[in-house]
């Protein structure tokens, strides 16, 4: 089986020219536009023939990723996948869609939360992964002060850090209100991080209308 090539046979122009504007710091030559299910099935395809993935195109890294998440293996080389295709990501959709694969890792918090943290600080699309991976498989009672306290200290001028830990707050408060409510009072997340995190929440249709009346004082104006 050649990945590129069944990629390239279930190309839509259209959704390309539409997808294209979700990462627009991605080259279109190298988005061929093929949606994310479809993709999902070529890259099963692919894991179960062992075929070659050279990882030059946006769904070829997609692929990569869901092909790691459907591995069954040991920590060892889960993590050495991850390491990959971390350092692969290039933009948001890619490192989001393909992270809420890796169920293997909510099945093993112990064996990779800290290799998860490792991240934080080596680019802004590895502390990204870190900060989405945290959010999606560790908002627990037993590890959500972890979480917090990091979250907390992350301090970035990267867009797409910083609008993933406002994403990653809301659903903390979501899950937890008391616990990230004085992070919010205390206002020392960065303004944009502070001030997102507030419109995420007042977003969402689980938080009441006192809530939201009441978080909406703690903007950094």
């Amino acid at each position: 089986m050649d990945l590129r090539e069944e990629l390239f046979k279930s190309r839509d122009l259209k959704y390309r020219d539409f997808h294209k504007k979700l990462v627009p710091n991605i080259d279109e030559s190298k988005i061929i536009g093929v949606r994310v299910p479809t993709v999902r099935k070529i890259a099963k395809k692919a894991f179960l023939a062992n075929a070659q993935n050279r990882c030059e195109y946006y769904e070829e890294i997609e692929a990569f990723g869901f092909c790691a998440a459907m591995k069954k293996c040991g920590a060892a080389e889960h993590k050495r996948d991850i390491e990959k295709f971390v350092f692969l990501i290039d933009n948001w959709g890619t490192c989001d869609t393909c992270t809420a694969a890796m169920k293997f890792i909510g099945e093993s918090k112990g064996e990779y939360f800290d290799f998860i943290c490792s991240f934080i600080g080596r680019g802004e699309y590895p502390t990204r992964f870190a900060i989405v991976a945290l959010m999606d498989y560790y908002l627990d009672d037993e590890y959500i002060d972890r979480v917090l306290k990091i979250y907390s200290e992350i301090k970035s001028d990267k867009y797409y850090i910083n609008m993933a830990l406002a994403w990653a707050l809301s659903m903390a408060f979501i899950k937890h209100k008391g616990k990230v409510m004085p992070i919010l009072e205390s206002r020392t997340l960065n303004a944009d991080v502070q001030n997102k995190t507030i419109q995420k929440i007042c977003d969402s249709y689980r938080v009441s209308k006192e809530t939201k009346s009441k978080i909406k004082e703690y903007k950094i104006r």
